[in-house]
């Protein structure tokens, strides 16, 4: 079975049977060689990433012991496989694009925004298969270094874009009614995230439930007066104003 690396959500490795590594040297440097795949990356990096501003004394030779043991038991030897080369002054990660998911999520998430105007149920469907490969917060324990938290940044931020485009494509083809529960969950994950709740509210709206899409409008406004001290954007006091007019349409049926 060919191996997978599986970065969003706790480090696996997935190849006979899935892998959680353990020792959290070893799972700091799988996860930054990862992060760089196909990439050189300087010694000096990883031993940063690691150690941070004080190594140990032998920090190389304790470095080898750890590129050692992730050549022994998390890559392998064909090309495209996860090989680990050494590589100047430092190592590289050789891994095919479809055995990491990050690269699965890149390829999605750039699909669902190509078809979201021409085709939103094709659209629909990409951003879901996006939002599935989330497993949990993402590297979730590993958080040591600048290289490992950058991802873990920008991964949370495709998330949220993957999630907003997947609520508005839902809202597009009708499917207001089942968006709803996840919306709700989403919202209590992003609470001060404003166009989540503006699809939570549409949504509630549309299914025909208008006095829960104004509740939603008031726990907005509670959460972020008291969490940044603002009022809610003009778009969800528009859409507010909207709902209570109901010039929002389409109403269910």
């Amino acid at each position: 079975m060919p191996v997978r690396y599986l970065l969003l959500g706790p480090l696996q490795v997935i190849g006979e049977t899935p892998q959680t590594i353990t020792a959290p040297k070893i799972e700091t440097l799988l996860a930054t060689l990862l992060i760089r795949a196909n990439q050189p990356v300087p010694a000096e990096d990883l031993i940063t990433e690691l150690w941070g501003e004080h190594p140990p004394r032998r920090v190389r030779a304790a470095l080898h012991v750890y590129v050692s043991h992730i050549r022994k038991r998390f890559t392998g030897t064909e090309p495209g496989t996860g090989v680990l080369h050494t590589h100047g002054q430092g190592y590289l990660l050789e891994v095919a694009d479809a055995r990491i998911d990050v690269t699965e999520l890149q390829v999605e998430y750039a699909r669902g925004r190509a078809l979201a105007g021409r085709n939103p149920a094709a659209a629909l469907a990409a951003y879901g298969r996006a939002v599935a490969l989330f497993r949990g917060p993402v590297l979730s324990g590993i958080r040591n270094g600048s290289v490992v938290n950058r991802f873990g940044r920008w991964a949370d931020e495709v998330r949220l874009e993957c999630l907003e485009g997947f609520a508005r494509t839902s809202l597009t083809v009708g499917r207001h009614r089942e968006l709803i529960g996840e919306l709700t969950q989403w919202t209590e994950e992003y609470p001060l995230h404003e166009p989540l709740r503006e699809q939570l509210m549409l949504s509630l709206y549309r299914a025909g439930r208008r006095g829960e899409a104004l509740a939603a409008f008031h726990r907005a406004r509670q959460v972020l007066r008291e969490e940044l001290g603002l009022e809610p954007r003009e778009s969800m006091r528009r859409l507010q104003s909207d709902i209570l007019t109901e010039r929002v349409l389409p109403l269910a049926s």
